[in-house]
């Protein structure tokens, strides 16, 4: 590991304890978007750069009495229920390769630690509003170390990690991953954070354009169809705001065209995935199959998941000669905990975007311009609900979607309309966001 890795990090710990407390969220961010997941501390469990940060965080966050959880909000219900199944069903496991119960508890700390982070750090919509454009800052430096990766055919956040510094080669094109382990979760995290920018144009012009090109630098610098899905899917959110009061029926015309070429389809409808290749040698079939392998075997994994998926497909993988890849976050989280940690983690979601369409439905008959940014979190989470399709999770890539999730709530506290709080409006300083 390069001193410069450990110089690094000890700085983002310090920040953590130092920064005022507006920008006590930007340490973590600046973990998930530059330190690679590589093991900085190891007591039994291993500690990367993210999950110090978490610690340091949480440890503030007590000592300033701003850790928030209440069993009133559904949302920090269901975060407890998800990371209650997911121990106890690890009870359940015995695999050979690893401690489940050490895996599980590493995942909660990591997911759920986050998402306490957030509450604690992104309490209402000036921090949120904050946090964006402290983002579209941090993207900056990502993509112009993509480009680096991607013509100099080396990555610089390996060689500081201690990592290889080798890029992964495909088709003959150079696929950049920077600090994430793959290049599709690289591609996912851009492609997300792009969505998430839009409330900045108007105030933050300048801003908004450096960080959008950044994000779309880094998501063709991927090169991986995944990620230009997602963003496609993202700016599809967006583009919907117009017609945002009619939601309901538009999911209901989306829901019916899936269902009339699920039954017109020779196979099933999310066969569509294997006819999708944007950047050259996409696995689209392989996720696709998956899915049907999932149904086909769930009377395995229904309860508590399993610990044996090879038999699912005819190939597996290198690193493991009990599971097949198993790229979609849903049935990863299937074969983890079975249906009740997937159901949970979709009630999650859900509850969410309940949250979200409340607020924006109060905010809208106020005729209050903060409802575009609650519209664009809302399109943000509906891209990564889209690529969990296609990939799951595996490194550091779960931090800026429970930052966002746990920033929900107190995105969705606030009182109607800028106008019952005059003060709010010079403190709120976005601008205005017109239709």
């Amino acid at each position: 590991m390069n001193p410069l890795f450990i110089v690094f990090t000890l700085a983002l710990l310090v920040a953590q304890f130092a920064l005022p407390q507006r920008f006590a969220f930007a340490p973590l961010l600046i973990a998930a978007c530059h330190f690679q997941n590589v093991p900085v501390i190891q007591v039994g469990v291993n500690f990367d750069v993210a999950k110090l940060v978490i610690l340091a965080g949480l440890i503030r966050a007590a000592r300033e009495n701003s850790l928030a959880w209440t069993t009133r909000q559904p949302l920090d219900l269901l975060v407890a229920a998800w990371a209650g199944w997911l121990l106890i069903s690890g009870f359940a496991h015995n695999p050979p390769d690893h401690n489940p119960i050490t895996i599980r508890l590493s995942l909660i700390y990591g997911m759920a630690g986050t998402y306490l982070y957030s509450r604690a750090f992104i309490r209402n919509p000036e921090d949120y509003f904050r946090y964006v454009k402290c983002l579209a800052v941090v993207v900056i430096p990502l993509a112009l170390l993509v480009l680096y990766e991607k013509y100099a055919q080396q990555n610089i956040y390996g060689m500081l990690a201690g990592d290889s510094s080798e890029v992964t080669i495909r088709e003959g094109r150079v696929r950049a991953a920077g600090p994430f382990a793959h290049p599709i979760l690289l591609g996912t995290f851009a492609a997300t954070s792009l969505v998430l920018l839009a409330p900045l144009y108007n105030k933050y012009k300048y801003w908004y354009i450096a960080g959008t090109v950044a994000c779309v630098v880094t998501v063709f610098g991927s090169a991986s169809s995944g990620p230009i899905v997602t963003l496609g899917s993202g700016l599809m959110g967006l583009a919907i705001w117009r017609w945002r009061t009619s939601v309901g029926r538009i999911r209901t015309l989306v829901i019916l065209v899936f269902l009339g070429l699920h039954l017109a389809m020779q196979a099933p409808v999310w066969y569509l995935m294997a006819r999708i290749d944007l950047a050259g040698g996409s696995t689209g079939w392989h996720r696709a199959e998956l899915i049907t392998a999932a149904l086909n075997h769930l009377d395995e994994w229904w309860l508590v998941g399993t610990d044996y998926t090879r038999h699912w497909i005819a190939y597996g993988v290198t690193w493991s000669q009990y599971q097949v890849d198993i790229t979609n976050y849903y049935i990863g989280m299937g074969v983890t905990g079975g249906l009740p940690l997937l159901l949970l983690f979709v009630a999650i979601l859900v509850k969410v975007f309940q949250l979200l369409g409340r607020r924006m439905q109060t905010l809208r008959r106020a005729n209050d311009h903060r409802e575009f940014i609650l519209w664009s979190v809302g399109a943000s989470l509906f891209a990564h609900c889209f690529t969990f399709l296609s990939i799951s999770y595996f490194d550091q890539s779960y931090i800026p979607l429970m930052l966002v999730i746990g920033a929900v709530t107190g995105l969705c506290a606030e009182r109607a309309a800028v106008h019952e709080n005059p003060i709010m409006e010079d403190r709120f300083d976005m601008g205005e966001l017109q239709d």
